[in-house]
């Protein structure tokens, strides 16, 4: 008996389970599947401005690749980040959380796994919509004598905005942890990436110095193009506090 439960316990397993209920989540595959058309649909519209001679104006190839991948990555990161508030908050919305703690008891457990599981599709889903995004931008690119980036660099640009997907999804997994419910953890997560940025250089303005590196999505960028620049740490607090409080409500009090 105990190493069947050993088994089922087990991280693999936990991840596998955790897989399985979200492939069976409609709403799930909703925010997939916006989570690359909408790129894609953005990308498009950029390539086709990127024909325009006065829009390229002193443009260089670069910037133009890099501004497809990162339009890419901004319209994905909505839906990425709904989907990876769903994969917690839609069990403590419907209160099947009480069931899973039943079969699996070590709670933190469940949470390393739900995490990964967040990681993977995340990294999945922003791979396509980037680099989908990128190819259907490229012919506009081409037409326009955009093109001629190294291989390499573009790599690295896709790299970076993948990276910046799982971020934010991870930290709208972390804030889900802590709050235990869905409409909150997105409006949460969603304000603290996407509108923190604007409130913080508005108040650079009162103060006299940039407040903007400590918004969530400043840091993560600066981060990803520089693992070891002094975003670091803001970066990590994002993420740490949620978690930890999150963890610490979750081994403490009910379900």
């Amino acid at each position: 008996m105990s190493s069947t439960t050993t088994v089922r316990l087990s991280l693999s397993r936990l991840f596998s389970a955790e897989w399985l209920k979200l492939r069976t989540l409609r709403s799930s595959w909703v925010c997939a599947v916006a989570a690359v058309v909408l790129p894609i649909g953005g990308a498009l519209l950029l390539g086709l401005a990127h024909t325009d001679p006065d829009f390229v104006e002193g443009v260089t190839a670069r910037d133009a690749v890099s501004s497809v991948l990162s339009s890419s990555a901004a319209l994905s990161q909505i839906s990425i980040m709904a989907l990876a508030v769903l994969v917690l908050g839609s069990e403590y919305t419907g209160g099947a959380i009480r069931v899973t703690f039943v079969a699996a008891p070590r709670r933190l457990t469940v949470m390393a796994a739900k995490a990964l599981l967040v990681a993977a599709v995340a990294t999945v889903l922003a791979a396509l919509s980037v680099g989908l995004g990128y190819a259907t931008a490229l012919p506009f690119l081409t037409h326009a004598s955009l093109t001629g980036v190294p291989f390499g660099t573009v790599l690295g640009l896709i790299g970076a905005e993948i990276g910046y997907c799982v971020l934010v999804a991870l930290f709208a997994f972390a804030v889900t942890l802590a709050v235990r419910n869905t409409a909150a953890g997105i409006g949460l997560a969603l304000g603290a990436v996407l509108l923190l940025r604007v409130v913080l250089a508005v108040l650079d303005i009162w103060v006299g110095f940039d407040l903007t590196g400590l918004a969530f999505s400043v840091a993560a960028t600066r981060v990803l193009r520089d693992p070891l620049s002094v975003a670091l740490p803001v970066v990590l607090a994002w993420l740490a506090v949620p978690a930890v409080l999150g963890s610490l409500t979750l081994v403490r009090r009910d379900a």
